[in-house]
This record gives C-alpha cells, sequence and structure tokens, in this order.
C-alpha cells in the first residue's frame, strides 16, 4: 500500500463533513479507465509528482528534510481546517545521491594514541553505545590514526548499513526496533531508505557484539601469553642442551687427557727415562760408597788450599746438603736433557716428591725469595757467595731474613721451566758458578 492510499484511507475512515471533502474530491475521484488495443510499458525515468496530505501541523521544511528534497519542491495545493493539501516533485529516478546517514551520527577522525574506551569517555558515551554504532571494529584495542569513527549525539542505538536484499522496514522487523521511534531517530521515512544507507535502531543495544569483542581480547590476552610461556620454554631447552653439550664436551676432553697420559705413562720414551734414573741411582749409590770411603781415608788430613778458599767464601767451614732425601738427577754442567743442551746447567739437580722440605746449606741473608730464573726461589749471600734454592713450590723466608745452616727455607715443586718436582741448587762464588758436588760433605 502505497504513503498516498495510507493516508487516504485513514481520512475516509474518519468522521468528516461534506464540506471538508469537497476540497479533496478531484483527488479521491478514481481516474478514468484508458482504452486502448496495444499498452507498451516503459520506465519512467522523469520527474515523479506526488499529493501529500498533512494534518496541517506539519511544515514544508519538515516535509523537505523528511523525503530528503529541497524546500522549493513542495506546493500548497489548499485544503481544509485540519488538513493540508501538498505538490510534491520528487527528484528523477535516474538521480544519484550519497549514501543517507542519520543527522544525530556524527564523524570522528582517530588521533595517536587513541582508544575505543577513551573516546567512549571524551564523548560522555558508554562503550556499548559506541560500538553500536561502529560495527565494523573488529578490536577494543587496535585503532589506526585517521580512520573514521561514527559518534552518536542524539538517540543511541544500533546503526546498520542496508545491503543488496535487505530493506529499511527487514531490519527494522528482525531487530525488533519500534517503527515510529526509527523514523524520528533518523528524521526520514524508513522506506525513501535504500540499499548502501545506513539506519540507526534507536533502543538497541550492541552487548553482544561488545561481548564478543572482549572474549577476542582475552583469547588474543591468553594466546600471547601462551606464545610467551613457549619461547621461555624453547629458550630453557637451548639452555639445557647447551649446557648437556657443554657437559659433555668437557667429559670427552678429559677422557682425551687421561688417553695422552695412559699413552704417555707406557710409552717407550717413558721406559727409557725410567731405565736412566734407575742407572743413574745405582751410580749415585756406588759414588756415595766411593766419597764415604775417600772421606774415611783424608779424615785426619788437612783441606786443599783451593777447597779451603772455597769453603772461606761461602762463610761456613763447610756446606751441607739442603735436602736429607733426594736423588741426584743432573749434575753441574751436565747435557742430559734438551734444555741442558740449550742453556749451561750451573748447578746439580735433586728430585724428591713434592712438598719435600729444603734446607739452607750455609749460614747467609736471604736477598730473594719470590719468582725470579728458576720458578719460586730463594737466594741466599755470605760473603762473596751465592746459594741458589730454584723450582720450589713454596718458600718459607723472605727476603732480608738471616739464616742459619740447616734452616728450613722452603719445599720442593715444579715452578718454572721444570720436567718434575726437584730443586736447583746452585753455587756462586764472586759471581762465578762453581760445582756444588765439589763443597760438599
Amino acid at each position: 500500500m502505497t504513503r498516498l492510499a495510507t493516508l487516504c484511507s485513514l481520512l475516509l475512515a474518519a468522521p468528516v463533513s461534506a464540506q471538508t471533502i469537497s476540497p479533496l474530491a478531484h483527488l479521491l475521484a478514481p481516474p478514468p479507465l484508458a482504452h486502448a488495443p496495444d499498452v507498451v510499458l516503459t520506465r519512467d525515468t522523469g520527474e515523479r509528482r506526488v499529493q501529500l496530505v498533512t494534518d496541517g501541523r506539519t511544515s514544508a521544511a519538515q516535509l523537505a528534510r523528511r523525503y530528503g528534497v529541497a524546500r522549493g519542491r513542495l506546493t500548497a495545493l489548499g485544503g481544509a481546517p485540519g488538513v493540508r493539501v501538498w505538490d510534491l516533485a520528487l527528484a528523477p529516478v535516474t538521480a544519484q545521491r550519497a549514501p543517507a546517514k542519520p543527522a544525530s551520527v556524527e564523524t570522528y577522525r582517530v588521533r595517536p594514541g587513541d582508544t575505543l574506551a577513551g573516546v567512549a569517555a571524551r564523548f560522555g558515551l558508554p562503550l556499548v553505545d559506541l560500538l553500536g554504532v561502529n560495527l565494523d571494529r573488529t578490536s577494543l584495542d587496535r585503532l589506526i590514526p585517521g580512520t573514521a569513527l561514527n559518534i552518536p549525539t542524539g538517540p543511541r542505538g544500533l546503526l546498520v548499513r542496508i545491503k543488496p536484499g535487505q530493506s529499511a522496514l527487514s531490519l527494522i522487523a528482525g531487530y525488533g526496533a519500534d517503527l515510529v521511534a526509527t523514523a524520528q531517530a533518523n528524521d526520514v521515512l524508513p522506506t525513501e531508505l535504500r540499499v548502501g544507507d545506513t539506519l540507526l535502531l534507536p533502543g538497541i543495544r550492541a552487548e553482544g557484539f561488545a561481548e564478543a569483542l572482549a572474549q577476542r581480547r582475552e583469547a588474543e590476552r591468553r594466546a600471547a601469553l601462551l606464545a610467551q610461556r613457549q619461547a621461555q620454554y624453547e629458550r630453557f631447552l637451548t639452555w639445557k642442551k647447551g649446557r648437556e653439550r657443554a657437559r659433555l664436551e668437557a667429559r670427552y676432553e678429559a677422557q682425551e687427557r687421561y688417553e695422552q697420559y695412559l699413552a704417555w705413562k707406557n710409552s717407550p720414551e717413558r721406559q727409557a727415562r725410567i731405565q736412566a734414573y734407575e742407572r743413574q741411582a745405582q751410580y749415585e749409590a756406588a759414588q756415595a760408597a766411593a766419597q764415604a770411603r775417600a772421606r774415611a781415608a783424608a779424615s785426619a788430613q788437612a783441606v786443599t788450599p783451593q777447597a779451603s778458599a772455597q769453603m772461606a767464601g761461602t762463610g761456613s767451614r763447610t756446606l751441607a746438603w739442603p735436602m736429607r732425601s733426594y736423588r741426584l738427577t743432573s749434575r753441574y754442567a751436565e747435557r742430559d736433557i734438551e734444555f741442558h743442551r740449550q742453556v749451561f746447567h750451573g748447578g746439580i739437580d735433586l728430585a724428591a716428591p713434592y712438598g719435600t722440605p729444603i734446607y739452607a746449606a750455609a749460614d747467609g741473608t736471604v736477598t730473594e725469595s719470590g719468582y725470579g730464573d728458576y720458578g719460586l726461589n730463594v737466594y741466599t749471600t755470605a760473603g762473596s757467595s751465592l746459594l741458589i734454592y730454584g723450582h720450589m713450590s713454596r718458600a718459607a723466608v723472605v727476603a732480608g731474613q738471616q739464616v742459619t745452616q740447616g734452616q728450613l727455607l722452603g719445599y720442593i715443586g715444579c715452578t718454572g721451566i721444570c720436567t718434575g718436582p726437584h730443586l736447583h741448587f746452585e753455587v756462586r762464588l764472586s759471581g762465578q758458578t762453581v760445582d756444588p758436588l765439589a763443597l760438599l760433605p
């Protein structure tokens, strides 16, 4: 039923007098029937004109706004008491217009740092009302600067766009909105809206839409938290694998060192060295026996002038052996190892286990106690003599200290250039090295 027929039926149903009907008789009379042998229907693309009957209180400006036309397209035709008749010239059906939008809905451009909650608070709106006119939002948090947001300044409700296959009346019925309130909120008859226009449905709240966005936000938060925990767990697994790899590498390295030690322990070179030490020990035992016999034979004889001069230079009647238990492994000027072939061996080497005590061979003053030419060594002087005790593991005296013959100086070690724990004992008279065995008993 058309708008005109509806209004006319309302007028016919009301009790009116003959004077009331007479001015409208030309509008209510049925049009004459046209008789023609052939009827061809064509689309009217020109101007359309409609006669409107109002209650007399509606102004021309209100009618023009309601039908979306200019004020000049309305012409008053007259009327009766309480009734007015208007002639409305509608735009051609082929005329294009911009999609309609309720005047009470304004546009706001998003600024950097804006959030939906912040924009709603700025305009004094509940968040659900702001979402109701922005159904294209996909997140409660992400807002791109420059994006357009709809802001309701009048009635609150749901702002929907009419899609193909829909009409304003079907949307009003589908959402259960009030027809009159919808027409007032949009300031246009719903039947005048077409596909592409936006329709404000007052009183309809987007609570389900807001809840869906809130659930999506919570799902995204949980997904981000799960991804963070997964990344942390993967970092832990990487660290654990690296630690296990380092442990295995250290174990393999220790095993390799042990195998190298076993190979050295059973090597022909070591066996030859052991045999050489055993021959040296036998030689030393024979030498010691010969020396004992020589001392017994010469106990009543005086010391030779050269030996007397040497003993006088040491500050003692004679030198004492610096160790109680030892094994002579290298003699004065001997070229028994590669290092002694490259550097003159100016003393004797007395081998013993780590920590074996070392004693002063003569009275004197400690001039050095620390690391030097022979690793950790102690130097003592007396007169023109200098005694050197090298390769110690620990010293028991300090520089400037007076020591007496037999006093503890330190302990056997293998510091400096060393092939095994031993004492390098060296005697220098007036800066010249001499064979210590010539001065020892």
